[in-house]
């Protein structure tokens, strides 16, 4: 994201981390202290966009092990 501003609200966004949650047929992933840009006025979360790609993989692999349930921490 190369905005300073939140597209929804106008407001301005400070680093900070999200946990993601993907429901898929065979079960659900969570991924934890995923670093997004989080606006400080409506509260919503945007990924740049690398970060997006490394959440993309780790759900990718996760998927792959077909576990029910998996929880990752990004931050880890």
């Amino acid at each position: 994201m190369g905005e300073s501003k939140c597209p929804l609200c106008g407001g301005n966004f400070v680093e900070g981390t999200r946990s993601y949650t993907v429901d898929y047929k065979r079960g659900l992933i969570v991924v934890r202290n995923v670093p997004a840009l989080i606006c400080d006025q409506c509260g919503e979360g945007w990924l740049k966009d690398d970060t997006s790609e490394r959440l993309e993989s780790l759900v990718r692999e996760a998927r792959q092990r077909r576990l029910q349930f998996e929880v990752i921490d990004m931050a880890a």
